[in-house]
Formats: structure tokens, sequence, C-alpha cells
């Protein structure tokens, strides 16, 4: 929940519960805005959609510049003692109950449409420790608006055809006190994670019946995403963490708001490290390097 203000023509305020523009999937994350029944898992994993915070958010667009847009924010900060390995800084999120004022964290955008074309740039800075200055100091790490921080930095491409459309997104997250986390958390935090994904969609049904307002759209989405790009001397590799996914599917839209989908998944990783087991369960199921997953669903907008 937020409240939004029009300070102008061109420029607007929003104040509470709201969600940065970061990614594609994190403002946009209806199941009816994205092709396959799971959202781009770099959008999962490494940017943490949906990822809504406590704050304050500027918005606005260029009178100079026709198609430029620009947003910046200030928000609750995250928390380095919620860091799980293998989810990244996902359950480090405050979204507003848990949030916390002990640290601050700012984003912002800048986003630009021209013709069919898409591109956006978007990034993010914030504290992570989330305490006290006693707790902080007793735990070794960074007290401060920004103290124990986290970046994350991404861009993306989109070409909007009527029959074609092409996505592109890379991002990374730096965590330089990922040493001091995990002395006062073991909980196995990276320094750096990197992904990235590429998709290329047709819409089928323009060329079956052109004059129906109907979508049936191929795609296929390659990603590759390794949330140990870096790890601390005190850190532990974890090569399952190194992942490739290639989805591909149908997305069928019969009307507005309402999407049948269809995909195969296939997801590929590195072995598991036996450093990370230290009571391994007897009768655990082997580990597969390789998987595949059929997937069917049905979205709506609400």
């Amino acid at each position: 929940l937020f409240v939004k203000f029009d300070l102008t023509k061109d420029i607007y305020l929003t104040g509470g519960l709201f969600i940065p523009r970061l990614g594609l999937i994190n403002e946009n994350h209806l199941p009816t805005t994205f092709n396959g029944n799971d959202r781009p898992y770099v959008e999962q994993f490494i940017i943490p959609s949906t990822w809504r915070e406590i704050g304050i958010s500027l918005y606005g667009r260029s009178t100079r510049v026709q198609g430029l847009n620009w947003s910046v924010a200030v928000q609750n900060g995250l928390d380095a003692g919620a860091f799980e390995h293998g989810t990244g800084i996902r359950e480090g999120r405050g979204d507003g109950s848990q949030a916390s004022a002990s640290n601050l964290g700012v984003s912002g955008a800048l986003l630009y449409y021209t013709g069919d074309f898409r591109f956006q740039a978007s990034g993010y800075y914030g504290g992570s420790a989330g305490l006290t200055q006693r707790e902080a100091d007793s735990l070794q790490l960074d007290y401060g608006t920004f103290g124990t921080p986290v970046r994350l930095l991404e861009a993306n491409a989109q070409y909007l055809g009527e029959k074609v459309r092409v996505k592109v997104l890379a991002t990374q997250v730096d965590i330089a006190d990922a040493e001091r986390i995990n002395r006062a958390y073991a909980n196995n935090t990276p320094e750096r994670m990197f992904g990235a994904y590429a998709e290329v969609g047709c819409d089928l049904w323009s060329f079956i019946r052109p004059t129906e307002k109907r979508d049936l759209i191929a795609f296929v989405r390659c990603e590759a995403l390794d949330m140990n790009a870096a790890i601390p001397d005190n850190g532990i590799d974890d090569p399952t963490l190194k992942r490739t996914y290639v989805v591909a599917g149908l997305t069928y839209v019969p009307v507005g708001g309402i999407s049948v989908k269809a995909d195969y998944t296939m997801r590929s990783t590195g072995e598991p490290n036996p450093a990370l087991y230290l009571n391994p369960y007897p009768q655990a199921l082997p580990y597969f390097t390789d998987n595949g997953f059929i997937n069917i669903g049905l979205a709506y907008s609400f």
C-alpha cells in the first residue's frame, strides 16, 4: 500500500510500501506479463522479485528528451542476518512488516522508449546490518546508514513488435563485507552474484488469424546465473549454484488478462560440494545435475 501525489504533470511522488523499479519483473510481476509458468530465474535468485520495501520514491519523465523516464527512491535496507545460502539476498528483504530503520537503501532507474524498443538501467545501494550500533559492534559489522553494504546493478532491453518480441537482461550483486557477514552469521554469503538471460518470442496467432485480437506466443528463453561468482575466504563454494536454464513453450492469450501456458524447462548445474553436508542423510536421493520439467498453468491478472 502506498500513496501517490502528482507534483506536476510530469513528476509524482509515492510514499509507503512500494516496489522499486529494478529489472523487468519486479514492477510488472503478475503472471500474465511474462512467458513461462515460472518467473525468469535470474529475477528470482539474483534480483529478488517481488521486492517491496517501505520508503519514498520520486518518478518523472523528461521534458527535453522524449521517451526518457527516471525514478529515484529512498527505502529501508536489507537484513544480512536473514540471508540464506542458495537464495542470495532474497530473505533479507523487509517486506514492510519486518523492515528495520537501522539501515537505508537508495535505488534509481533510467527508462527510455523509442519506437518498439524499451531500454532500462537501474541500481540499488543500501546497508544490510539492520542492527543497533551496539549489536553491530559486537558482531564486528559496519554500522550506519549504509553499513555492511549491498550493491545491485541491472540493465535490460526489449523489442516489442507486433509479431516478434525480444528481451535481454543482465544483473550483478556485490556484497563487499561478505566475509564479516559469514563470520557473524555463518550463512555462507557470497561476495558476488551474476545472472543474465535472453528471450525470443513469436506471435503465431498473427499468422493464423491476423484479424483476431489474440496471442499465441512461441518462445524460448536461455538463462545463466552464478550465485557463487566470488566467495570470501571463509565461504564454501557450491557448484550447484552455477546454473543454466533453457525454457521453451507456448503462451495462449484468448482475452486480455488471461493466459494459458505450457513450457518445458531444462536445468543444468554443477556437482554438489560434499563439504556443505556435515551429516548427510543415509537414504538421500541422488542429485542430478540435469533436470527437465514440464509445466502447465493458467494465469490471470486481478
